[in-house]
């Protein structure tokens, strides 16, 4: 079993050094180390549509070759909704990697989930560095907390409490990394920031889902931000919940109303053709430009949606038009114009940063939007060109 094991983590962790997931030699080692086997007692088995049973110490081939995938593992849920999982570990380690991890730092984890993301960035802190880890469910908490001490992880620290608070006990950290959809940052997290630290955030703009990553950082009195790529998450429970923007629910709507087909308009004909990232590009400018009616689906098509009407979303191959979604294709058209005149920007072509509601904003400009939150107002800024400092004083990271 053991030899089966490590071949399985063999071939695991060179299929993420393929995808680019996998990078720095630190975090590489972690993958190797840390076990998934050993955190996991059950998960859904979407093909059988059940939890299946797993023993840690005694797991069946089968079950394991489904583990070291590049998979996410569903390990609760409510209904129809999972509440808690072990993420894709391709996007586990890119965030690992974004975390820029070493030695002696001290990091907070919003959202425990299996203790797998807390084993790994254990591992690359080392015996000096601390990890604490929180959760709002209990459960998850006492299984997470039990599952790691076996695994040989007992210096971790597992907490039952709202994510939002942070844990001030331990603080300031180093990092803080949040692995759960958020509708906004707190200030508890800010407050606990160690100078010269930085978070990696889940932000989500628009719906339930897409959630770009969001590197933040304090600069003197300001709150500045990057997006550093694109993830997918389940959203946070507790006092950092918000339930302004799109929900899995109101986007059920869409199965229910009828479906026709459009052609790409010549704005729009490269489109199959485009390579992921300029996707996520197109669907980031939406999400900024139409934050309260972008709508985005797990193959990474995206559109607009609008409650009670329809939708309109671009596939890979045509555009779908959803009940009443006339009007929103042509919105979608002349955004797809509006982008490519601006360059087509990605991820790396915004400036952010963050005010807390009731705070002075800048003075309205071109090519600047403003995304009200729960607690803060993001002002989202296109780069006008190399060397551009979106604010005075600031300097490029």
């Amino acid at each position: 079993m053991q030899e089966l094991i490590a071949e399985l983590i063999h071939k695991y962790v060179e299929d993420l050094k393929s995808k680019g997931a996998l990078k720095s030699p630190a975090v590489e080692q972690a993958f190797r180390k840390v076990q998934r086997h050993r955190l996991l007692e059950a998960f859904f088995d979407f093909n059988r549509k059940t939890f299946v049973e797993v023993d840690p110490q005694n797991p069946k081939e089968e079950y394991l070759k489904m583990i070291y995938s590049d998979t996410p593992l569903v390990t609760r849920m409510v209904g129809k909704m999972p509440t808690s999982s072990t993420s894709q570990p391709s996007l586990v380690a890119m965030m690992l990697e974004l975390l820029e991890l070493g030695p002696g730092l001290c990091v907070l984890e919003i959202g425990a989930g299996t203790g797998y993301n807390a084993a790994l960035i254990q591992e690359i802190v080392g015996e000096d560095g601390h990890v604490t880890t929180i959760d709002i469910q209990e459960d998850v908490v006492l299984q997470t907390a039990r599952l790691l001490r076996t695994a040989g992880y007992e210096r971790i620290e597992v907490i039952a409490a709202d994510g939002f608070y942070g844990w001030p006990k331990n603080a300031p950290y180093d990092r803080i990394v949040a692995t759960v959809g958020c509708p906004d940052i707190s200030p508890h997290w800010v407050e606990q920031l160690a100078p010269g630290g930085f978070m990696i955030i889940p932000l989500q703009h628009g719906p339930e889902g897409p959630n770009p990553l969001v590197q933040i950082w304090k600069e003197g009195s300001h709150i500045r931000g990057r997006f550093a790529n694109s993830s997918g998450f389940m959203s946070i429970q507790g006092a950092l919940s918000w339930k302004e923007g799109l929900r899995f629910q109101d986007m059920e709507e869409m199965e229910n109303l009828p479906i026709s087909e459009r052609s790409f308009p010549a704005e729009l004909r490269g489109w199959p053709a485009w390579s992921s990232t300029i996707r996520a590009g197109f669907g980031l400018f939406l999400s900024i430009i139409e934050n309260h009616r972008f709508v985005w689906v797990w193959t990474q098509d995206c559109g607009l949606f609008e409650r009670g009407k329809g939708a309109c979303v671009l596939t890979k191959e045509t555009v779908l038009i959803y009940g009443n979604g006339e009007a929103l294709y042509d919105r979608l058209v002349e955004l797809a114009k509006m982008w490519f005149s601006l360059g087509r920007p990605g991820f790396d072509d915004w400036d952010l940063a963050f005010f807390w509601k009731g705070a002075t904003l800048p003075e309205p400009e071109e090519n600047v939007w403003i995304l009200p939150r729960k607690f803060t107002v993001e002002v989202v800024r296109l780069k006008r060109g190399p060397g551009h400092n979106a604010y005075p004083g600031s300097e490029e990271r």
